[in-house]
């Protein structure tokens, strides 16, 4: 089924739209606000005008078939506009209501009967029981949240998500990396997950794609896109809920699906060159480590720090995550320490606080890494929070234009890692985004991320 009226509408009727704060007002107002270029159409019979532009009684009365309609009515009024949808020829729709096969017997009979009149009729639907499709490339949204501001959303993270909280949760942080779409799918009864990724595969903006599935519908054209987005070098990240017998009841009350075995789905993830994770952080960490311009070429990684202590910490990380970081050999030692003094343990993690000019002793323990033989991958730990009360901006920001100008003439990937997910400077931040450097927060799921990356890399 052709989704490029969803992803990539010219125009878009909303039916249901009214000049009180419903969701087909925040809708309109969300496609201004983004500066949708096409037209948009509000459909309701009790307004003439909705935010500036005529309001059409229904469908039929429409000047063109608009590309795509969104449902922004309830269940129970949904199947009459479908069916006018249908005749008048529209191409894609997004229905938000739930009250369809997640709701028992009734509510699987109504989600087959909106089912058929969009295969009938061609009709690339997303839902129903969702939150619909952003794009900020195009630019164009369904989304049903409101959108305030939309710089800094454009980016090359494909998300789809059978949980519209989920991508709630990710659309509040633009930090690290944006997105080329967003889809919301809910109970997929048209357009499921293998729909959604077959479209992000070709699509050119979308470098990496994150999938939170609760079920895996037409699993074997899901596995075909993995094998594709695999044979084109686009990592797949997935997040499969339903490992217990309460999330699998969860999983059924929530979009109708099956969770399935997870076991099984583990492997069948791991088959097909899927990075799998385990929650929100990880899930996150993975996405913001496919941002650096360089991948990992092994998994043997080289910190640097200016911590004893977090080195140590490190250490005990590594040895139950299974990350390996190898010791420094005796000759890269023996080069540390005549540049910077004593060095607590191995030598990795690097302690480069050495005798406390660390201005100097950084680029001297960066190109001691860089020139390893033992070491694919360079990571310098180092927090930097917005209002910090101790050190002054620009402290930190030498530090991190050492390791910038490190970065830039190495062959090895770098990373920066902050011991903490979140609590990171947006300024800094911004600054190794633009040097082609992913920033990286918490030590496990951090240094997890780039051994998974590395992993992918290996096939």
């Amino acid at each position: 089924m052709e989704l490029e009226a969803l992803f990539r509408p010219k125009s878009i009727a909303v039916i249901g739209a009214s000049e009180k704060p419903t969701i087909g007002r925040r809708v309109i107002a969300s496609l201004d606000r983004i500066g949708f270029p096409g037209a948009i159409f509000p459909v309701n019979p009790g307004y003439s005008k909705v935010a500036g532009r005529n309001c059409y009684p229904d469908l039929t009365e429409l000047p063109v078939a608009a590309d795509v309609a969104l449902f922004c009515v309830g269940h129970a009024r949904i199947l009459e506009p479908l069916r006018a949808a249908a005749q008048r020829g529209i191409k894609a729709a997004v229905i938000y209501d739930g009250g369809f096969a997640e709701r028992g017997e009734d509510g699987r009979r109504l989600q087959s009967r909106i089912e058929r009149i969009c295969c009938e009729a061609g009709i690339a639907l997303c839902g129903p029981n969702c939150m619909g499709v952003l794009s900020p490339h195009h630019p164009s949204t369904s989304y049903l949240q409101e959108l305030r501001d939309p710089a800094g959303l454009a980016g090359d993270v494909g998300i789809v998500s059978q949980s519209g909280a989920f991508c709630v949760s990710l659309l509040t942080d633009i930090r690290r990396f944006g997105f080329s779409h967003v889809v919301s799918s809910g109970n997929e009864a048209v357009l499921a997950a293998a729909d959604y990724l077959e479209h992000l595969i070709d699509d050119p903006h979308t470098a990496v794609i994150g999938g939170f599935i609760e079920t895996i519908r037409s699993p074997d054209r899901f596995v075909a896109a993995l094998d594709r987005a695999a044979a084109r070098e686009k990592p797949v990240v997935v997040l499969k809920v339903g490992r217990t017998e309460r999330t699998q009841r969860a999983v059924t009350t929530h979009t109708g699906g099956d969770a399935g075995e997870p076991g099984f789905v583990s492997e069948l993830l791991r088959a097909h060159r899927a990075i799998e994770v385990s929650d929100l952080v990880e899930f996150t960490e993975v996405l913001a480590a496919c941002q650096g311009t360089k991948r990992p070429a092994g998994r043997r990684i080289g910190v640097v720090t200016s911590s004893g202590g977090l080195a140590e910490l490190i250490l005990d990380i590594a040895a139950t995550a299974d990350l390996r970081l190898p010791a420094l050999s005796a000759a890269a030692m023996a080069e540390i320490e005549g540049g910077i003094g004593f060095v607590t343990g191995d030598g990795n993690p690097l302690d480069a606080w050495g005798n406390g000019t660390f201005a100097g002793n950084l680029p001297h323990a960066l190109a001691v890494l860089d020139r390893s033989p033992d070491h694919d991958v360079v990571v310098f730990c180092r927090d930097n929070c917005d209002g910090q009360p101790f050190e002054m901006p620009e402290v930190p920001l030498s530090y991190l234009q050492l390791f910038a100008r490190a970065a830039a003439t190495s062959r090895k990937p770098h990373y920066l890692l902050h011991t903490r997910p979140g609590a990171m400077n947006r300024e800094q931040v911004a600054y190794l985004r633009a040097a082609g450097i992913a920033v990286l927060g918490g030590l496990r799921e951090g240094l997890l991320a780039i051994d998974r990356l590395a992993l992918y890399g290996a096939g």
